[in-house]
């Protein structure tokens, strides 16, 4: 039986911490006190010594942390 190779346009899964930056706007040294600490909240996955981010992951937390600005949540711009 041969073996299937997933086509080269499926996006991957999981990303690594200086992709995971990339994509957030943030930096990798971010990320990375964001581990330690916790300030920020980002899921990631410990994948023996390697760290990785679930892009399902990340867009979930994207989606939890967004603000709406005052007068910007279809009130008609009244504050």
């Amino acid at each position: 039986m041969p073996c299937h190779t997933p086509p080269s346009n499926t996006l991957p899964l999981a990303v690594a911490p200086q992709t995971a930056a990339n994509l957030l706007g943030s930096t990798e040294s971010s990320l990375e006190k964001d581990r330690a600490h916790g300030h920020l909240g980002i899921p990631y996955v410990k994948a023996g010594k390697r760290v990785i981010y679930c892009l399902s992951d990340l867009e979930d937390w994207l989606n939890a942390n967004k603000v709406t600005p005052v007068g910007q949540a279809g009130d008609g711009g009244q504050p």
